[in-house]
């Protein structure tokens, strides 16, 4: 900005200094005509006006545009409650300045719940053993005379590690996140010999919302895992999603071995308030439903979440609350 204001101000020197040196000014004032000096100071004149004018209506935007984002933020915090704070006994409005840093350590803590997820997402899918299973479901399916199931392996293989080292940002649509759920269970129903299927009911206006990057996959992983894997027999997932005016609203269903009363309300519990660190156990279970209601509520507000429904031998249904960002 300043080196803006400066380089007007030398034009604007150098436009006087040429109007004297050429007597531009004793040709219009005392003899009453237009020489070529006279023009060439007046556009001079006329560029640096221009200039002054774009500089102060670029200056104005930009206030305007501040004035909108600190307008946008004060009504969110209004509405999550953020806006105010208890000060020796009272509550008192915060200042612009105050919210802003408000939205800058929830962005800054977003981003770090973002790369954690994405660090557990890899961790989980590419460490040994989840290789060593799918690498020998490969090789056993090349022992048999088929090549459509190798070939589906390896491609679905290659669009998880696409999707997790892409660079597309901390937000996805649901469809894409979807796609990268389909990839995951295609290698597990290989891999389980079909033991598992996976069900979609996913209204179509929810598809191109925009959501946190591995929410919903991890979901999927943990019903796997802690639900279907200990199960004998054959396993359903149901995955959903609708929307209302302000919600988006996602569940993952199993028909696994479910949760106990005890765990379940204990977990339930944490949950609400917003804790990320250990949810009264050890299990990488909680420890990432913990993860997801952390980067919701970071992202979205205190009014959004993650909350488990479930029944022992019958299943356990977890629902994602996320806002709608515009």
């Amino acid at each position: 900005m300043y080196f803006h204001v400066l380089s007007i101000l030398i034009l604007a020197g150098i436009c006087l200094y040429l109007s004297i040196c050429l007597h531009a000014w004793e040709d219009l004032l005392l003899f009453g005509r237009l020489s070529a000096a006279v023009i060439l100071a007046a556009a001079a004149i006329m560029i640096c006006l221009v200039d002054i004018y774009m500089f102060i209506r670029s200056v104005f935007k930009t206030m305007a545009e501040l004035e909108h984002t600190l307008n946008v933020l004060e009504e969110s915090a209004r509405e999550d409650g953020t806006c105010y704070e208890e000060s020796d006994g009272l509550m008192r409005q915060k200042t612009p300045t105050e919210l802003l840093q408000v939205l800058l350590q929830r962005e800054a803590a977003a981003q770090i719940m973002t790369k954690e997820a994405e660090i557990n997402a890899l961790q989980s899918q590419i460490n040994p053993h989840f290789l060593y299973n799918t690498l020998e479901t490969i090789r056993g399916q090349a022992l048999c005379c088929g090549a459509t199931s190798i070939a589906d392996a390896t491609k679905a293989l290659a669009e998880i590690f696409r999707y997790n080292i892409s660079q597309k940002g901390a937000m996805i649509s649901l469809k894409e996140e979807l796609a990268n759920i389909d990839a995951y269970m295609r290698i597990q129903s290989i891999r389980f010999n079909d033991r598992f299927t996976l069900h979609s009911d996913v209204a179509e206006d929810t598809l191109y919302i925009q959501i946190p990057k591995l929410l919903v996959q991890p979901v999927i992983e943990n019903a796997l895992k802690h639900g279907l894997e200990v199960k004998r027999g054959k396993g359903n997932i149901w995955i959903s999603a609708f929307r209302t005016a302000n919600r988006l609203e996602i569940a993952v269903e199993d028909d696994g071995v479910g949760i106990s009363p005890t765990i379940l309300k204990a977990l339930n519990e944490k949950l609400a308030q917003g804790q990320a660190e250990r949810l009264g156990s050890s299990t990488t279970s909680n420890i990432g439903l913990a993860n997801i209601n952390e980067r919701i509520k970071l992202i979205y507000g205190t009014d959004y979440g993650v909350t488990v429904l479930s029944a022992e031998q019958q299943g356990t249904r977890v629902i994602l609350s996320l806002g709608i960002l515009s």
